[in-house]
């Protein structure tokens, strides 16, 4: 993994290693806990869960990392600069509160919060105490993620078309929340990362379904529109028997088909004025080399293994200020507000439900700055 931070010229190793505790030991907590233990300037320093035993079963996988019930107790006995929270939804406020207040920088696993309000004032919080907030979109950190943007911020594809979006998942045991705040933000952060304006849809419309009674709907389709209004449909599932998560965005000159359970072929770009089985390669469509890297053992790192590795890399120069000026926790309040407008939509059973805009304030909060910061060259 240390290829990666190297690579990028991000493995400060002159600098103090900057001590992590990791909030919640599932298997989300668990790929940030193996993340930082091998990143470059991090030295894992902690691990909390409420089940202390999955806790220490994880720690015994990492050498014996010291593990705690509460994040109260943790800070009470551990000094570190920074806490990773992958907890259920409804506890993630309320844990990254106490770990802002106690002057730690927090990285949140995705959705940035369970509500809008949370959100921000976990915001306010983090400026108060001049912190850095940022929600996990581990895409965004992903190279085949990184060239739709740089396409996309040279007009190749020229004028968007539409834009489809499938997610499609097996896992019916998640009943806390349902399948729009559970299968959704991550797209909506590739979204905001690529589209020209951002993710700031004026208004959405939702539907839904509950077909097994769980009490959670577990199938979904949101819809909006762009400014030129170009259709947006996302179709999020738990209840299919074929993973799968795809991303289409058909412009006027080239076509874009990401797919996340591909390797080799995870970007193909695609000419509308060839026939449907060519496709573009040089200069648009990044060879298969490009989205693999050796580390220095020579084994050859996935992609899942890259994304985690520069989302590492991005926090530390954040905390180091080596990003001053740019606002991670923008996007993350972004899609908050747009899965508010989906649950009130959802509510009304799909009426149009406009998207309360999380306010900018000043040129250190646009979104561009923040895309542009993790624009990796690959």
């Amino acid at each position: 993994m240390n290829a990666v931070a190297h690579n990028f010229g991000l493995d400060n190793q002159s600098a103090a290693k900057l001590g992590m505790a990791v909030v919640g030991a599932g298997s989300r907590g668990a790929a940030l806990a193996r993340t930082f233990q091998a990143s470059p300037g991090w030295e894992l320093a902690a691990i909390c869960d409420v089940d202390i035993d999955r806790a220490r079963r994880l720690a015994a996988k990492l050498g014996a990392v010291p593990c705690f019930e509460t994040i109260d107790e943790l800070l009470d006995s551990v000094d570190v600069d920074t806490a990773a929270i992958a907890t259920p939804l409804g506890a993630l406020h309320g844990t990254a509160m106490t770990a802002l207040r106690a002057g730690k920088h927090v990285l949140v696993e995705e959705p940035l919060a369970d509500s809008l309000a949370h959100g921000q004032e976990m915001v306010s919080q983090a400026k108060t105490g001049g912190l850095v907030l940022m929600a996990d979109h581990p895409h965004s950190f992903e190279p085949a993620i990184q060239k739709i943007q740089k396409l996309m911020d040279t007009g190749s594809l020229g004028e968007i078309l539409f834009v489809e979006a499938l997610l499609s998942e097996t896992n019916l045991l998640k009943t806390e929340r349902d399948v729009f705040w559970d299968l959704a933000p991550g797209d909506f952060a590739i979204l905001d990362q690529v589209l020209p304006d951002g993710l700031a849809p004026l208004d959405v419309s939702a539907f839904g379904g509950d077909p097994l009674g769980t009490g959670r709907d577990c199938v979904g389709h949101i819809y909006f529109r762009l400014p030129n209004d170009a259709p947006v449909h996302l179709h999020v599932n738990r209840l299919s028997r074929a993973r799968s998560h795809q991303l289409v965005i058909a412009g006027t000159r080239l076509t874009l088909v990401w797919d996340a359970k591909l390797h080799k072929e995870r970007l193909r770009v695609f000419d509308p004025c060839l026939s449907a089985q060519q496709k573009l390669t040089a200069p648009y469509c990044p060879e298969p080399d490009l989205l693999q890297l050796l580390g220095e053992d020579g084994t050859l790192l996935t992609i899942e293994q890259q994304t985690m590795d520069r989302l590492a890399a991005e926090f530390s120069s954040r905390i180091r200020r080596q990003r001053d000026g740019y606002a991670p926790h923008l996007p993350g309040l972004r899609v908050l507000a747009v899965l508010e407008a989906v649950a009130r939509s959802r509510s009304l059973d799909g009426q149009v439900s406009g998207v309360l805009a999380p306010l900018q304030e000043g040129p250190g909060d646009l979104s561009g700055d923040w895309s542009q910061s993790i624009l990796w060259t690959t």
